[in-house]
């Protein structure tokens, strides 16, 4: 099953910035809910991408952490916010190699 589909959780700013680019599936929440949100979505097989807020995933239980860093799918993609560090270009690659089982980027 191929899974296409994205989402994005995380605060008003970030989700805000989303569905003013036009994605439709957006899922606003407070830090108290966030990892309960994040499972949820991780278990739902129609996400292949869950865009989330950078400041919340660093405060989810190390459990939560390792079950994100173990699976192929969904991939879970963090975004700064304006007080936070940008997600270096190498990281989002390796984060795509891993889904995809190759590297795009791979020069021949």
């Amino acid at each position: 099953m191929v899974k296409s589909k994205i989402v994005v959780i995380g605060d008003a700013p970030l989700v805000t910035g989303f569905q003013l680019a036009g994605l439709e599936n957006t899922v606003l929440t407070e830090k108290q809910e966030f990892e309960k949100t994040l499972e949820e979505y991780m278990g739902k097989s129609e996400f292949g991408i869950i865009v989330v807020n950078e400041n919340m995933l660093n405060e989810i239980d190390w459990r939560l952490r390792k079950k994100i860093d173990s699976v192929a799918y969904p991939v879970v993609v963090p975004i700064p916010d304006i007080s936070g560090q940008a997600v270096a270009g190498d990281e989002i690659r390796n984060l795509i190699k891993r889904a995809l089982g190759f590297d795009l980027g791979a020069k021949k």
